[in-house]
C-alpha cells in the first residue's frame, strides 16, 4: 500500500474543489484493502474514487483516505451473457467503452459519466432511460472495521431511484469490485428517450448498433457540459447536482414536466423548478455558477470554494421550496464532516 504526498483534493475531484489531503493510501489490490483497514480501520476513515460526486472541503485533511485505483477484472461465459468482474477503481466510462467493443450490451446508455466502477452502484446511476441496476448482479464488499467481506447479490442492494441500500449503511465500508451480467447484442433498443431517438433520427425504442448508441450518448451529454473538458469551466462539476422529485400527480406544478415513475408515482423536471424559481443558467454565487449549458449543474467558474458550491446550492433549494413547497435532494456528497 503506497501512501501518496502532495495529494490535492481539487485535483482528484471534477468540481475542482478540496484541500490539501495529508494522509492518502493508494489501493491497488485486495491486499492494500486490507492494509488499509488494519492500520485505520479503528477510525473513520473516506473512500475516495473518480471525485466526481463530492464536494470535498476547502482546509486541510487529516482523515485517512483510500483513494481505490484497483482496476483488476475477470469475465466467465453464460450463454448469452456475460459476467465481468470489475475492481472498484476502474474508470466507469473505460468500462463502458470495453462492454460495447465486445459487443455487449447493457450499459451503453450510461457512456460518459464520469467516476469509477465502484461508485455506479451506490447512488445506482442512470441516464436516458436506464439504470445501472438493471446490469448488476452482485458485488464484493468489505467491512472497514474487520477487514471481512462478503458478497451483496442484487437484491440484497434494494435498488431504487438514485439509491441503493449502500446509502444507508451505518458501518464503514469498502468496494472491492462489482459484478455486471451484460448479453452478447450487436444492437440496443434503450433509446425510449426523446432526446436520444430524435439525434438518432429513430423512433422511441426501435434497435440501434450499440456503438451508434454510445456515440449519440456522448454527444448528447457533451452538449449539456456532462462530459469533463480541462478547457471548459462549464464541466468541472458533478453533473446533476439535484435529483428529480418524485411525486403524486396530484402536486405536481401546473405546466411541470411529468414522466412516469416505477413506484407509481411520477416524476418531475428539478431543471424546471429551479428555472421557474429564478435560477438561470449563469446564475452566479462566488466562484460557483449554474452551468450555462445544464441548469442542474453548479460548476466552477475557475475559482469557487467548496462553500460557494454548498451556499449557492442551498440558495437554489430554498427558492424551489419558497415558490413551489417542494424540498429538491442534492445528488453529491458533501464532505464539510471531513478533519
Amino acid at each position: 500500500m503506497r501512501k501518496l504526498k502532495n495529494f490535492k483534493l481539487s485535483d482528484h475531484t471534477s468540481l475542482r474543489v478540496g484541500g490539501l489531503a495529508l494522509n492518502v493510501c493508494e489501493i491497488q489490490s485486495p491486499s492494500d484493502i486490507q492494509e488499509f483497514v488494519h492500520e485505520y480501520g479503528n477510525q473513520e476513515f473516506f473512500v475516495l474514487g473518480g471525485g466526481s460526486n463530492i464536494v470535498a472541503p476547502d482546509h486541510e485533511i487529516k482523515t485517512p483516505i483510500a483513494y481505490m485505483q484497483l482496476v483488476n477484472s475477470s469475465t466467465k461465459t453464460d450463454g448469452d451473457f456475460v459476467e465481468i468482474t470489475a475492481g472498484a477503481g476502474m474508470n466507469w466510462d473505460d468500462f463502458v467503452a470495453d462492454a460495447v467493443d465486445q459487443g455487449l450490451a447493457g450499459v451503453e446508455t450510461l457512456s460518459g459519466i464520469p467516476g469509477t466502477v465502484g461508485a455506479s452502484p451506490i447512488q445506482n446511476i442512470g441516464a436516458y432511460g436506464s439504470e445501472v441496476k438493471t446490469s448488476i448482479k452482485s458485488l464484493q464488499i468489505v467491512d472497514g472495521s474487520t477487514g471481512k467481506s462478503r458478497i451483496l447479490n442484487n437484491e440484497e442492494l434494494k435498488f431504487g431511484y438514485r439509491y441503493s441500500m449502500l446509502k444507508d449503511l451505518s458501518s464503514r465500508f469498502i468496494i472491492e469490485n462489482v459484478t455486471f451480467k451484460l448479453k452478447r447484442e450487436k444492437n440496443s433498443n434503450i433509446t425510449n428517450y426523446p432526446q436520444v431517438a430524435e439525434s438518432l433520427g429513430i423512433n422511441p425504442g426501435e434497435s440501434v448498433p450499440i456503438k451508434e448508441l454510445r456515440k449519440v450518448i456522448i454527444e448528447i451529454r457533451k452538449s449539456k457540459g456532462m462530459v469533463l473538458n480541462p478547457n471548459d469551466h462549464d464541466t468541472f462539476s458533478v453533473g446533476s447536482f439535484f435529483i428529480n422529485p418524485v411525486m403524486s400527480k396530484e402536486v405536481v406544478p401546473t405546466n411541470a414536466p411529468m414522466y412516469e415513475h416505477e413506484s407509481g408515482k411520477v416524476k418531475t423536471s428539478a431543471a424546471w423548478l429551479i428555472e421557474q424559481s429564478g435560477f438561470e443558467k449563469g446564475f452566479r454565487h462566488g466562484g460557483a455558477i449554474i452551468s450555462s449549458k445544464h441548469t442542474l449543474a453548479i460548476s466552477n467558474s475557475g475559482n469557487a470554494t467548496a462553500e460557494d458550491v454548498i451556499e449557492l446550492s442551498n440558495r437554489i433549494k430554498s427558492g424551489v421550496k419558497q415558490k413551489f413547497g417542494i424540498e429538491l435532494n442534492i445528488e453529491p456528497k458533501i464532505l464539510t464532516n471531513l478533519s
